[in-house]
């Protein structure tokens, strides 16, 4: 409050002593200038000091004292405040202009401390935008109508490895590698006038090294539209860049060491096939003929009776077992030919096939008692002879493991899919744990004692190798002594398609 009153009093006695300083100017010149006809000379220049330093009021204070000096030492008559006329109006022009001037300077005060208070919040904003662009973690720059730089910020010249003068007023295209500049020229990336823009360039470092950015362009337009240049913002992603580069590499080693995997496992597969191909085909005859000459051995024991009855046993025994070896052989060849045969895709009616497989297998069916729920099943694009061996399997297998059953139930059915439709067969047989599911289709892989159920352990081998082929999956699920369902899924297929299979 101090500071205020004592600039109050600063401001008010300028003008008492611009006044005081005039009267005693005036008074001195008096003798040689008659300041009876200019009485209010020297007294404008008090009043304009007075009104330009301390403002409004200190002005009007010093056009009333000017006024009232004027009228006692200079207006006729001296001394009496009487004035005539003429006087009074040259008097009250005085106080007019003394008061306008007060009032005008007042006005220019005013409008120059808001000049600079705008001035001074106009620097700090600008200070504080720089500020924030030059410690943005993005590069930034504009671009004028001709594609130079005319402001980049630190770092930018930081990203770039150049100091910020060695930029300015360079074409953004020197900066940028060859492939990134060509695109951008012929996609006329920095003439177009589309407001946002955004593109992977690659730019070149001082040192000669690769930075990657995404940059981002927005129009400057002027307020009638006219468009000034482009700001870029610049992220840098070089360490995205090396990255996926790293994991590109890594991908193409992957693909071709799983090509050559691939290849490797064909051929090893491919040997083991030939191999188990050889195996079973030379096999058979030597099996045949022990199975054979047993027989004929038998035979002539029988018609002879020159041997004793253990004799015969072990030569039954004998007989039995090569011909069990001849059917696992048997199967094992038609197993290996599974996976050489060639497909022959056809629009199959599973509801016929279906059929012609239960007339198949009537024989095993003769003296049981076996209820059948087949529902309609959907036609399919497939290997007819393929998929005959399947439903030959499974509802063989159906059948064989209800055996113990006073009466078996066996269900065959679909469930349709949008890309697939799924097959099931199900019975009420005597199960498995599912506890050695995965064991279910491997090869010579059986759940049950051949005491129990006969069997060579390749017939479900057989249907998933075929269901394979046929780009298909097979799995079952099963309770002990309750029974189990086994399923396989086939693709839906065009013919167009099945063709190029």
């Amino acid at each position: 409050m101090s500071n205020i009153t004592r600039s109050q009093i600063q401001r008010y006695g300028v003008a008492v002593l611009a006044v005081g300083v005039s009267l005693l100017l005036m008074l001195l010149l008096d003798s040689w200038v008659t300041m009876k006809k200019t009485p209010f000379l020297l007294f404008y220049g008090a009043v304009m000091i007075s009104a330009w330093y301390g403002g409004m009021r200190p002005g009007l204070l010093a056009t009333f004292l000017s006024a009232v000096l004027s009228t006692f030492f200079f207006l006729h008559p001296i001394s009496p405040l009487t004035l005539d006329v003429n006087n009074s109006a040259r008097l009250l022009l005085f106080a007019a202009q003394g008061i306008l001037f007060s009032v005008l300077c007042n006005a220019l005060q005013t409008a120059n401390w808001r000049l600079s208070v705008n001035l001074m919040k106009l620097q700090a904003s600008e200070e504080r935008y720089r500020r924030l662009v030059d410690t943005a973690n993005e590069g930034i720059c504009t671009i004028n109508r001709e594609g130079r730089i005319d402001y980049v910020n630190q770092r930018m010249a930081e990203m770039l490895g150049y100091r910020v003068e060695e930029i300015l007023d360079r074409s953004v295209l020197e900066f940028m590698e060859k492939e990134s500049r060509l695109e951008a020229q012929e996609k006329e990336w920095l003439s177009k006038q589309d407001r946002t823009q955004q593109q992977d360039i690659c730019f070149w470092r001082k040192d000669g090294t690769q930075l990657w950015a995404i940059v981002s362009t927005n129009v400057i337009v002027s307020e009638n539209g006219e468009c000034l240049g482009r700001l870029l913002t610049i992220a840098d992603v070089t360490d995205r860049k090396q990255a996926e580069a790293e994991i590109k590499q890594l991908t193409e080693n992957l693909e071709q060491r799983v090509k050559e995997r691939t290849a490797q496992l064909e051929a090893t597969n491919s040997e083991l096939e030939s191999f188990s191909y050889s195996v079973s085909h030379d096999l058979r005859a030597p099996l045949r003929h022990i199975s054979g000459f047993v027989e004929l051995l038998l035979k002539r024991v029988n018609s002879t009776g020159t041997i004793d009855e253990t004799s015969q046993r072990y030569l039954k025994t004998i007989a039995e077992t090569s011909k069990k070896a001849g059917i696992l052989v048997d199967d094992l060849l038609a197993f290996s030919r599974m996976g050489r045969t060639q497909m022959r895709y056809t629009l199959i009616d599973m509801n016929q096939l279906v059929k012609e497989v239960k007339r198949d297998i009537k024989m095993e069916t003769n003296g049981r008692t076996v209820v059948w729920q087949i529902e309609e099943l959907p036609a399919v694009q497939g290997d007819l002879s393929m998929l005959r061996l399947v439903l030959q399997n499974l509802i063989g297998n159906a059948v064989k493991y209800t055996q113990t059953r006073r009466q078996a139930e066996i269900a065959i059915g679909s469930i349709s899919k949008e890309n697939e439709v799924v097959f099931f067969v199900r019975d009420n047989g005597v199960g498995f744990d599912m506890r050695y599911v995965q064991k279910l289709f491997g090869v010579f892989q059986r759940l049950h004692s051949e005491e129990e159920f006969q069997g060579t352990g390749i017939g479900l081998a057989n249907v998933r190798r075929i269901i394979h082929r046929h780009r298909g999956q097979t799995w079952a699920e099963a309770t002990p002594n309750e029974g189990a369902t086994f399923y396989f899924s086939l693709p839906n297929m065009t013919a167009q398609e099945a063709e190029w299979n």
